[in-house]
Formats: C-alpha cells, sequence, structure tokens
C-alpha cells in the first residue's frame, strides 16, 4: 500500500491545467509538433509568473511589520524586485508569454532576493515551499516527455 502525499493547491491546479492540455492534444487530428515550444513556453511562463505574484502579494504590511524591516531596506527591495514583477504580471496577462518569465528568469529573481537578505529570502522559500516547487517542476517535465510522446 502507498501513502499518497498530499498536494498544494498551486500543484494541483497546476496538474490539472497540464491535465487539460494534454487531453486535447491526445483527442484532435491536428499536429501539435510546429506548437509544440509554444504550448511549454505557456505552460513554463504561466508557472514562474505565477510563483513570482505570489511571492509579491506576500511581500506586504504584515510580512514588513513581522520582520522589523526598515522603510528604505522596504523601498530597496521593491525597487530591485520591480522589473520580476512587471514582467510577470504581462505573462500572466498575456497568451504568448510576452514577458519572457521562464526557469532562467526565475532563478535571477531568486538570486535577486537571496542577495538581497535573509528576509526576504526567507519569505520566497516559505512560498516556494507551499507552492510545492520541486514537485511542481518535475510535473513540468514528465508533461514536457508526455507531450514529445504525443505528438511524435
Amino acid at each position: 500500500m502507498t501513502v499518497e502525499e498530499p498536494t498544494s493547491i498551486f500543484f494541483d491546479n497546476l496538474n490539472q491545467m497540464l491535465e487539460s492540455t494534454l487531453g486535447k492534444v491526445r483527442s484532435t487530428t491536428h499536429k501539435f509538433a510546429p506548437i509544440q515550444d509554444d504550448v511549454v513556453n505557456y505552460i513554463e511562463g504561466s508557472f514562474y509568473s505565477n510563483l513570482i505574484r505570489l511571492y509579491e502579494n506576500n511581500l506586504n504590511d504584515k510580512f514588513f511589520t513581522l520582520v522589523k524591516m526598515k522603510k528604505d531596506d522596504k523601498k530597496a527591495l521593491l525597487e530591485e524586485l520591480s522589473p520580476f514583477f512587471d514582467r510577470a504580471k504581462v505573462t500572466f496577462e498575456s497568451t504568448y508569454n510576452e514577458g519572457e518569465v521562464d526557469f532562467q528568469l526565475y532563478q535571477e529573481f531568486r538570486r535577486t532576493i537571496y542577495e538581497f537578505g535573509d528576509d526576504a529570502y526567507w519569505l520566497l522559500l516559505g512560498v516556494e515551499k507551499y507552492a510545492d516547487v520541486i514537485r511542481c517542476e518535475h510535473r513540468i517535465i514528465q508533461f514536457k516527455n508526455d507531450l514529445i510522446s504525443l505528438i511524435k
């Protein structure tokens, strides 16, 4: 008997989107090979932009009060992260991932937060734990492989 791990709402929503996409590909006679990269780009853009937006939503007055961050530090952090927040918003609101949010950009985002300091990074770790990032990234890899096998 196997014990199933509890999943996060974030993971469940991602998985539902991936399964729905695979279902559409399975049920059609259209050839998806030309748009395979676009589909993967959209999925990754959605995932990473939502992670960035989740972090931004938790970067609120309650957080700043809890960690006793000075106003100057708060302003500096928000200024450093503003380009990432803007790109995540554009990607979230776009069909074609115009904000070009992907794994590489997310790593830049993480590095910026890490270099800023412990409190900001602590919040990111909490967001990533809540979203179950490692499990989500593994599921995206599985999705890519499933998509490739369906298209061939």
